[in-house]
């Protein structure tokens, strides 16, 4: 009998692979990646927040350089024109003041004049006749600028002021509008001060009716709104006249509050314009550019045959009359908090020092808030055009 050897086949189960043993991380490992992923993320967070901080930088620097050249421009400008009444200068012919109202009594003193705006909205020298401190909340320590002068927009006299053809000095005014006579179209109406002017003379009134035609505007000059129906002269017509009529101008610049508040509570400011006519609800100041913390002027004084000394308003040897150039500076900052720290430096105005509030120094020019928000200080010179200095 033959012993049959019985082989046990091992079972190999199908599909079912072995088991591997895996080894996990220890905590020192898990703790040490953690540490670098916090570290790159820091790192991430930094960069990105240093790019924010260059990017609003930029974005404010811009904003304020374009805001500090449109006020500048807009003040300049004006500057320029004060004084002006067509081809007459105001320091060899005054005008006849006639309209009832008026905000001047000395077009001379008041073409180019400053106010330094104290507390409880007391201005020193006084703005001009009819402004209203107490409706403006100009910001203590600014200064003001007031410009008066006949609109560059002219009209020229159809014919000789008369009545009934006869050339007179009570008669009506005709002036062309025809498109393109002027730089703006016409647009003047009753109530609203006029000047008309030739080289030799000129007369500020109050319009009392305008009658509008075709190509034409017949304004009238009653002595109902003037001091007198009849103008200082006759002025003449037509093409080979001098003669012109432009609508009267004056403007007050000042820094006011603005009633907002950046997130941070901090308070927003601007340069406000206000024009004729003053102290009526439906005229109210135009806010030019905001932003703009501080505003001071200076006044180029010639004293004989001296070069030009520079004054304040509030200095003994201001005198309006003989302004020849004003210095204007501006202080303007971002709306809203940029910088890491407080704003510790001391910026120049129109030749004064404007240093931070919790200086030290005994400055008594001017300080700004000294928070962190962005500054920057702008000054220009501009040449009074209207006032030739006398030989």
């Amino acid at each position: 009998m033959t012993d049959h050897l019985t082989h046990e086949m091992p079972i190999i189960a199908r599909g079912r692979p072995s088991p591997v043993k895996t080894r996990g991380l220890s905590l020192v490992e898990l703790m040490l990646a953690m540490a670098i992923g916090l570290i790159l993320i820091a790192g991430m967070i930094a960069v990105f927040s240093g790019n924010k901080r260059s990017s609003d930088l930029n974005s404010a620097m811009a904003d304020i350089q374009e805001n500090a050249r449109f006020a500048m421009n807009s003040i300049a400008s004006e500057i320029r024109m004060s004084g002006f009444q067509g081809c007459m200068d105001l320091n060899f012919v005054t005008p006849t003041l006639l309209g009832n109202g008026l905000p001047t009594t000395d077009l001379q003193a008041t073409a180019a004049m400053g106010s330094i705006i104290g507390n409880g909205n007391l201005w020193a020298p006084s703005p001009p006749t009819g402004f209203v401190p107490g409706n403006h909340e100009a910001i203590p320590g600014t200064h003001a600028l007031t410009l008066q002068f006949g609109s560059p927009a002219t009209y020229p006299l159809v014919q000789a002021v008369g009545s009934a053809g006869v050339p007179d000095t009570v008669g009506p005014v005709v002036v062309d509008t025809t498109p393109g006579i002027s730089r703006e179209e016409f647009n003047l109406s009753s109530g609203e001060f006029g000047i008309i002017s030739d080289c030799n003379g000129a007369d500020i009134f109050q319009i009392t009716k305008v009658t509008n035609g075709s190509n034409t505007a017949t304004i009238e000059h009653g002595a109902s709104a003037n001091s007198s129906g009849s103008f200082s002269r006759i002025y003449a017509g037509g093409s080979n006249s001098t003669s012109k009529f432009m609508r009267f101008v004056s403007s007050v610049y000042y820094v006011g509050e603005t009633d907002l508040t950046n997130s941070n509570g901090d308070p927003i400011t601007s340069l406000y314009r206000q024009s004729l006519p003053y102290n009526t609800p439906d005229n109210p100041a135009i806010e030019v550019v905001r932003g703009v913390e501080d505003m001071r002027i200076s006044f180029g004084i010639r004293t004989g045959t001296e070069s030009l000394t520079y004054v304040l308003a509030s200095d003994s040897l201001y005198n309006p009359r003989q302004v020849e150039s004003i210095r204007i500076g501006l202080l303007l900052n971002s709306f809203d908090r940029i910088s890491q720290n407080d704003d510790t430096n001391t910026y120049v105005i129109a030749g004064q020092l404007i240093e931070p509030e919790d200086s030290s120094s005994s400055n008594a020019a001017g300080t700004h808030s000294g928070d962190k928000r962005f500054r920057l200080a702008f000054n220009t010179t501009v040449k009074v055009r209207n006032r030739r200095t006398r030989q």
